[in-house]
């Protein structure tokens, strides 16, 4: 049951958009960094809010139980790391971002015959297991578990 209109969900999303745009701008600079992460963090809570009140879901209970699994894992986490470890962190984070988008996208492929939509669906699957796959490296270099020598000649060893 959808209890937000069309209007106030385009609106709602406009606001969430509106905050991410002002978090980036806040995390530009060291001095508004804290702010800049609480206005992004409102403007998930108001993206996350707008779904669960203008979409019919289904799996509600697998939806608010992925929320709790990740969050039990990322805050102690997010709450022990290093300042020296945080780009290790923020690329981790990123990473596993990109590889649900692609999991979502690879379970919503077989719903839809319009080519349109397969075609965002296979784009969005593109998109994140390239995200995915380029924070992966990037945690392994930052952790200097990869090289970061460019590695171009047959006798280039890992």
């Amino acid at each position: 049951m959808s209890i937000l209109g069309p209007g106030w969900t385009s609106f709602f999303y406009l606001v969430a958009a509106v905050c991410f745009i002002l978090a980036l701008k806040g995390l530009s600079s060291p001095r508004t960094a804290r702010r800049g992460n609480a206005i992004g963090a409102a403007g998930a809570l108001v993206a996350v809010v707008t779904v669960f009140l203008s979409a019919k879901l289904e799996n509600i209970p697998l939806i608010l139980g992925a929320i709790a699994v990740g969050s039990a894992l990322a805050v102690p986490v997010a709450r022990r790391v290093h300042m020296t470890q945080m780009p290790q962190l923020v690329a981790l984070f990123n990473g596993v971002g990109g590889g649900a988008a692609a999991l979502v996208a690879v379970l919503e492929l077989g719903h839809s015959e319009d080519p349109w939509v397969r075609l965002a669906v296979v784009f969005t699957m593109l998109v994140g297991a390239v995200s995915f796959a380029g924070s992966a490296v990037t945690v392994g270099k930052l952790q200097e578990l990869i090289s970061t020598r460019p590695c171009c000649s047959p006798e280039c060893r890992w």
